[in-house]
């Protein structure tokens, strides 16, 4: 009896072990939360005793999974992002994503791209997407679900959200380059697509300082007539942004520098073409 005694016991720890490494949601206090802004969309799940996870995607960006721990750092080795089966299904099998190697400290383990769009999919349908990876501070290894519980609740949100997402992102505003016909400082249709597209995002990111605009000439005509020509194209872009697309004026600066700064040759037609420019850059 003594010696059944102790082996219930020993089971009875034993389980206690794997609940203590294994960490999700409460089944009965599983939360969702959608936080959107302009440039950004995240639907996050706390995750008690370990930390959080999230799907966030940024404008222009792909989607990505984050699971994010404070008390249990990873120790050197590697991480498995899975799908495991729902845990009242009783199936133990799970099925991996990708492997990746971790490095001792790290916090942060992030699926990014078509990954991180499957383990969206997988979680619709039921299934938890799942991390699993030794921990510098116990020895055993720890495996953190992401519940499907409330999804439903807060999924539609996070979907309207994307859906509303720019296309694009800084990285593809903060330069550009708008070029002149020889002697005018005229804006094609062109450069006022690519002008608005700049604006709009400049109107949604709050975290812009400051835009600048620099204009330009080939070396062609006289001195006096290109410092009135570099100047005249800074201020019609200038006042593109101001009055048509409504940037506020004290983001925007200018300067003017003739023919003295070329990208390419002026003595070919198509050297002279890319100098005629204004360079517009977006600065944070």
């Amino acid at each position: 009896m003594l010696i059944k005694l102790l082996s219930c016991f020993a089971l009875l720890s034993l389980s206690f072990l794997i609940q203590a490494e294994q960490f999700q949601a409460p089944l009965t206090d599983t939360r969702w939360q959608v936080t959107e802004t302009p440039l950004m969309c995240t639907l996050s799940q706390p995750i008690a005793d370990f930390g959080e996870a999230k799907f966030q995607r940024q404008s222009g960006g792909q989607l990505s999974l984050t699971f994010t721990t404070k008390s249990y750092p990873a120790s050197q080795g590697n991480v498995n992002f899975e799908i495991a089966e729902a845990p009242w299904q009783n199936v133990e099998q799970r099925s991996i994503i990708v492997e990746q190697p971790t490095i001792k400290g790290q916090t942060e383990f992030v699926l990014s791209g078509p990954f991180a769009n499957q383990a969206l999919t997988q979680i619709q349908q039921g299934r938890f997407p799942t991390v699993r990876y030794h921990s510098q501070n116990i020895p055993n290894e720890i495996s953190v679900l992401l519940s499907t519980i409330h999804l439903a609740d807060s999924l539609p949100d996070f979907q309207r959200c994307l859906e509303n997402l720019p296309s694009y992102s800084f990285d593809d505003v903060s330069k550009l380059t708008v070029y002149f016909s020889s002697e005018l400082s005229s804006l094609t249709p062109q450069a006022k697509q690519a002008l608005t597209k700049l604006a709009d995002y400049v109107k949604m990111d709050t975290s812009v300082k400051r835009i600048t605009i620099s204009g330009h000439t080939d070396n062609h005509g006289r001195k006096r007539i290109n410092e009135a020509l570099s100047v005249s194209r800074t201020m019609t872009i200038k006042n593109f942004l101001i009055n048509q697309c409504k940037i506020d004026a004290s983001l925007i600066s200018t300067s003017s520098h003739r023919e003295s700064n070329p990208i390419s040759s002026n003595k070919s037609s198509t050297g002279r073409a890319l100098n005629r420019r204004a360079e517009v850059e977006v600065f944070r």
